[in-house]
């Protein structure tokens, strides 16, 4: 059986170049651990290029965001995918959209954990469907 974390993660892949794509965006996916700093390559409708690393999580729980250097034109987008009880629910799907400068405002250290820094994605309300916020 697959592992979920990684079913978590593709799927919010998948889901965050399928709305680019939706909003009018080009997308291009990194695949692979060849690009540890970001998941997709995207190009804005008015031709700007930057880069989007994806997080996904099925359940509730902290934002796992590791801190990375300051790299121009890298955004988040953190998809917390529509699960119930009864399994899958499209339409409760989230997007939070960020820049990487958000992103470490939001991010704390775990005290129990160091190398699992994050946040809860109550502190990061603010950027539910935020895509405004990307270039273009």
């Amino acid at each position: 059986m697959a592992d979920k974390r990684n079913q978590n993660e593709w799927s919010a892949v998948f889901l965050a170049a399928a709305e680019l794509s939706r909003r009018g965006y080009s997308v291009a996916l990194t695949l692979g651990p060849n690009a540890p700093l970001a998941d997709l390559l995207v190009r804005s409708p008015q031709g700007e290029n930057f880069i989007v690393d994806v997080k996904g999580k099925g359940r509730s729980g902290r934002w796992c965001v590791k801190p990375k250097p300051p790299t121009p034109n890298l955004f988040y987008i953190l998809v917390r995918l529509g699960m119930t009880p009864l399994g899958i629910d499209r339409r409760a799907d989230s997007f939070f959209v960020m820049s990487q400068t958000t992103a470490l405002k939001l991010t704390k250290p775990n005290q129990k954990n160091p190398g699992l820094s994050g946040f809860s994605s109550q502190a990061a309300a603010d950027c539910i469907d935020r895509w405004d916020c990307l270039p273009g």
